[in-house]
């Protein structure tokens, strides 16, 4: 199964142990949150009860995408008090990537960078194609052309890459143009902000939904603030496409109990920048301490994001830091070179000063 949920049924473990530190995935991001998370929840949770259990109890049927109980939220966050744009909640992003490959409408997809594999997974159970710039045969030199000439209806691009590939709509403005480019033919341009946690609200594409009438921009809570667990996601889109969005996305995906909390958390803006600082601060740590051990030179993904990369090839590396008790984990993409799932191994940065010292002490 292609699906990036499939890489972590082989890991032994999903947390720290006696003989292992887990860098499969980041396990200490919260504690450098601006806020309080844990006990902002439990606030939230507390109230909650004292009210009677309102949002436990209530059925939204008035509000079936949350747009009304988490849109004012979202706006806050982006700094939009009277935003004209509206707000589509999922259960997690994987579910609006799953809902939003409809809008292929049997075209190619096309594929900027390498990316998250599940929409292109989805793309091809269906009996679709994905393409990138690097597909054979394909007209003009710039993706716009390329677009055009296959009259793609659905284009996908990751903000920040995992992997910090520079491609096509990769910067703000590139993704204007794209997306002026090819509204004529009726192409959707879907932007997964998946990793756009770790970095500040400016750095959003969604502040360019107000102006653009076929962009929509993906955002969850699993990165950064850990919050997989509630199962919320939401998709930012222009009035005008918001329909197109809502005819593929089903209502009632995400509980009335995750967008009272979800919104208690968007509605404080920007928490993640003590993080992005240690994130940085970990990643330069992490790097010289790979160097020194004889390691080679890995991809150091986007500066906020808080992983590093070796090609899956590498297995010299991979078994360097398995063998003293370091896991990181194959990380499944959809790579745009090679028109398929590729692999990396990713290892997560170590975030928290003890956590730092056991990497340090492993690899010696």
């Amino acid at each position: 199964m292609a699906l990036a949920n499939a890489s972590y049924q082989e890991l032994r473990s999903l947390s720290d142990g006696p003989d292992l530190l887990n860098l499969a995935w980041t396990l200490d991001e919260r504690r450098f949150l601006s806020i309080d998370l844990s006990s902002l929840m439990g606030a939230e949770l507390l109230a909650e009860q004292e009210a009677g259990l309102p949002y436990v109890h209530g059925y939204f049927v008035q509000d079936p995408y949350g747009d009304k109980e988490l849109g004012p939220a979202v706006a806050q966050l982006f700094g939009r008090a009277d935003w004209a744009c509206d707000t589509t909640c999922g259960a997690g992003v994987i579910s609006l990537l799953y809902a939003l490959s409809q809008l292929a409408e049997g075209r190619p997809v096309y594929i900027t960078g390498d990316v998250y594999p599940d929409l292109p997974h989805w793309i091809e159970q269906s009996g679709g194609r994905c393409v990138s710039r690097f597909a054979e045969g394909l007209t003009g030199d710039r993706a716009v052309d390329q677009i055009r000439a296959l009259g793609c209806r659905l284009i996908l691009v990751e903000r920040p890459s995992l992997v910090n590939a520079v491609g096509p709509a990769n910067d703000v403005e590139d993704l204007r143009e794209l997306c002026e480019a090819v509204a004529a033919q009726g192409a959707v341009v879907v932007v997964d902000e998946s990793y756009a946690n770790y970095c500040p609200p400016s750095f959003s594409s969604s502040v360019l939904v107000e102006e653009l009438a076929n962009l929509v921009v993906l955002r969850g809570l699993s990165k950064a603030y850990g919050m997989g667990g509630l199962r919320l996601a939401y998709a930012v889109s222009h009035p005008a496409l918001t329909p197109r969005v809502r005819a593929v996305v089903p209502p009632m995906l995400a509980s009335s109990l995750s967008l009272r909390m979800g919104a208690a958390v968007l509605s404080l803006g920007d928490a993640t920048s003590p993080l992005r600082q240690r994130v940085q601060a970990g990643k330069a740590e992490m790097t010289r301490l790979l160097t020194a051990a004889g390691l080679p030179p890995a991809d150091l993904s986007h500066p906020h994001v808080p992983y590093v990369m070796y090609d899956e090839q590498d297995v010299a590396a991979r078994q360097h830091l398995e063998g003293r008790g370091i896991m990181g984990k194959l990380q499944p993409l959809w790579s745009e070179r090679a028109l398929g799932i590729a692999h990396k191994y990713r290892v997560s940065v170590p975030l928290s000063d003890e956590r730092m010292a056991e990497f340090r002490q492993r690899l010696g």
